[in-house]
């Protein structure tokens, strides 16, 4: 590749931004640095950074490691692009996928029966932590089959299953009605769909959210599975560590 002094640059202050040694993450330095890369990313059609109000401390003089550590997310995900840049189209097109794949980041499937309540309160957790939750129901059918429309919108970085007592189901095992061990149990399309993104993001993006009272699933293993009594909102700091423990970037609050 032909000597480029935007991408030589480039390459400088990501590494500045990656051997930063000073005891306190300040601002000053940070907003230097970040003013730099975002120059040398303008220039070569790849995306830039900024810091979010809650990445900063109280006094505003330095940045929260959750602040830092966004950054260097974003810092890999420039060096793995910096490769691939090859002429104008070449970077364009980088840059769209990039754009893509960080809006991934933020999108939470969410898996759900028949308790509305239970869907809305866990859509709420999802917001607070600044993430963008995903209801199939709620997205437009343009025209699309079911199946088609479940895969356009599944794209996204983890799914979140709930599992409600919406049905009743037993092994019948030619015994009377009136013996069966009625259980309560998730809707059939729940668990397909779970095992779909198990499928699809792997176990480690997977987690159900279940009633207390409901039959679990006997073949699905791996996933995280969090209990609930009352209220999904039991479960708020439960799920953002999940969250968390799947490199997704969440809000405290």
């Amino acid at each position: 590749m032909q000597f480029n002094p935007t991408i030589f640059q480039l390459k400088k202050v990501i590494g500045d931004i990656k051997n930063y040694d000073k005891d306190w993450h300040y601002t000053d330095d940070f907003m230097k640095l970040t003013g730099v890369m975002n120059k040398c990313t303008n220039e070569l059609n790849l995306p830039t950074f900024e810091f979010e109000t809650f990445h900063y401390s109280n006094s505003g003089k330095t940045i929260h490691q959750t602040g830092y550590k966004s950054l260097l997310n974003h810092v890999t995900l420039l060096e793995e692009m910096i490769p691939l840049l090859s002429g104008p189209q070449k970077q364009q097109n980088v840059m769209q996928e990039t754009v893509i794949k960080s809006e991934e980041r933020t999108k939470i499937f969410i898996v759900h029966g028949r308790d509305n309540t239970a869907l809305l309160e866990t859509e709420g957790i999802i917001r607070r932590a600044g993430l963008e939750p995903i209801v199939l129901s709620r997205m437009a059918n343009s025209g699309l089959t079911l199946i088609e429309k479940f895969e356009k919108h599944s794209n996204v970085k983890y799914a979140i299953v709930l599992l409600t007592p919406d049905d009743i189901g037993a092994l019948s095992e030619n015994a009377p009605l009136e013996s069966l061990n009625l259980k309560f149990r998730a809707r059939q399309n729940v668990i397909f769909e779970l095992g779909f993104f198990y499928g699809k993001l792997g176990r480690a993006n997977v987690s159900c959210i279940y009633k207390s009272t409901v039959e679990l699933p006997t073949d699905i293993n791996g996933v995280a599975y969090l209990p609930y009594t009352q209220s999904v909102e039991e479960l708020e700091f439960a799920i953002l560590k999940e969250l968390k423990d799947a490199d997704i970037e969440v809000k405290v609050f």
